[in-house]
């Protein structure tokens, strides 16, 4: 409840507001309903870890198709999916390793880090929501989205682990997949992204209209932000 209020009422003057994004993850899996508290709150990007590009070594070697066992499953109690989506989480040289020792790591830490290879773990969750941030401002004037958008963005950009014997996504081990950074930025894709800033009441309507290419699937995420539950109802929503 605490954090599906920080998200949606950033500004307690203003109710509403919902321009910050909360990224969280859990490590107590592989078992379902893993998944904890604040990680299980409805606003916030919940995120699973996959294991990396890293099939050299014999551990958590399955490549970046596979989830990492220690992360934490879904579904809530109240059937809701968490995680939201998955990000690299094993073997993971931050943007300071070369700066780090030898002395916790699995082993020795390189100081390059190659783009889609030594991808931060926890902190690729928090980054990626940060580099659309900025790329969403880059290019819509300086405004910042909402973190329901930042929230939309990922999911739509995500990527079904094909090495899981899982349903397809979205499910409670890896939500709607790894999300995808260059598929978000691709500007050939024609993202159309809408930040709802006009809020709707009982019995209105948002209408938009779009041309589909026979060729080119189109991809639909509406993700929003909801009023705090009482802890105590069941289910939350």
């Amino acid at each position: 409840m605490e954090f599906d209020e920080l998200v949606r009422d950033a500004d307690a003057l203003t109710l509403g507001t919902s321009n910050t994004s909360r990224v969280l993850r859990g490590n107590a899996g592989p078992a379902a309903q893993t998944i904890g508290s604040p990680a299980v709150a409805k606003n916030v990007i919940a995120t699973g870890a996959s294991q990396n590009d890293r099939i050299d070594f014999l551990i958590y070697g399955d490549g970046p198709e596979y989830m990492a066992d220690f992360s934490s499953r879904g579904p809530c109690e109240d059937g809701r999916i968490k995680p939201d989506i998955t990000a690299p989480g094993t073997y993971i040289a931050s943007l300071q390793s070369a700066s780090a020792t030898d002395q916790y790591a699995w082993a020795p830490i390189s100081s390059i880090t190659v783009p889609g290879r030594h991808q931060p773990g926890r902190a690729a969750r928090f980054r990626g929501a940060a580099v659309f941030v900025q790329y969403y401002r880059a290019t819509h004037g300086g405004a910042t989205p909402r973190s329901a958008l930042v929230k939309a963005a990922l999911i739509n950009s995500a990527i079904d682990l094909l090495g899981e014997d899982t349903v397809s996504t979205p499910n409670p081990d890896e939500g709607w997949g790894r999300f995808d950074l260059p598929t978000l930025l691709d500007t050939a894709l024609q993202f159309d992204l809408t930040d709802q800033t006009v809020l709707l009441t009982n019995s209105q309507v948002f209408e938009q209209r779009f041309v589909m290419a026979a060729d080119n699937p189109v991809k639909i995420t509406l993700t929003y932000t909801d009023v705090p539950g009482f802890p105590g109802r069941f289910p939350r929503w």
